[in-house]
């Protein structure tokens, strides 16, 4: 699962360098972000649509929705709540992002409410980073990780499912005061390294 001890003790207190919210005129200002790599196991989980542009009110709406479903269907809760974008920030205009609450359980339910899915979600390495600047910030954590992070790491996205997890100012019911993690699924880039001068044809 994550790394969990509260996500690391928020990585250790957060080694994020760079506050672009406190900097006067540093709109779009993108900053960096500390991030490791983490394993996440295979699992079973409830699913259900979440609107784009959604804020805290909804978010904590659609956790509740889908712990009724689990108790309802009498299954145990494997983990936290989370939720996830269906879509690859570095490929997909954020216009085409789609995202849903993503309940980990155990177990299985043959008929769920309208609204409501099973699936699995899949595991392996992840890479973790977060923020404390809450929804809004998500953009400038997937602009960083992936015009820079990955790069660097010559590692490139596995599948377009990325995990989020609130780990604290859900209670504030304000979207810039969230701690979010986020989970990246990631793998060594296989991308061919060409050669100047050399031909890719047979």
């Amino acid at each position: 699962m994550p790394l969990d001890q509260i996500t690391q003790k928020h990585l250790n207190r957060l080694r994020v360098r760079g506050a672009p919210s406190a900097i006067p005129g540093s709109v779009g200002f993108v900053g960096t972000y500390e991030a490791e790599e983490t394993w996440r196991q295979t699992g079973r989980a409830l699913v259900t649509p979440l609107d784009r542009g959604f804020g805290v009110v909804a978010l904590k709406e659609a956790y509740a929705r889908l712990a009724g479903d689990a108790e309802r269907h009498k299954l145990a809760v494997a983990d936290e709540p989370l939720f996830a974008l269906k879509g690859d920030p570095n490929e997909d205009p954020p216009h085409k992002w789609e995202f849903e609450a993503v309940q980990p359980i155990r177990g299985s339910a043959a008929k769920l409410e309208e609204g409501t899915a099973l699936t699995r979600v899949q595991g392996g390495m992840h890479i973790v980073t977060l923020t404390t600047r809450g929804l809004g910030d998500l953009q400038n954590v997937y602009t960083y990780l992936f015009g820079k992070f990955l790069p660097s790491k010559k590692q490139q996205l596995m599948r377009p499912y990325l995990l989020h997890q609130v780990l604290e100012g859900l209670e504030t019911g304000r979207d810039d005061r969230l701690t979010v993690a986020v989970y990246v699924p990631a793998v060594l880039s296989i991308k061919p390294v060409p050669v100047p001068g050399e031909s890719t044809e047979a």
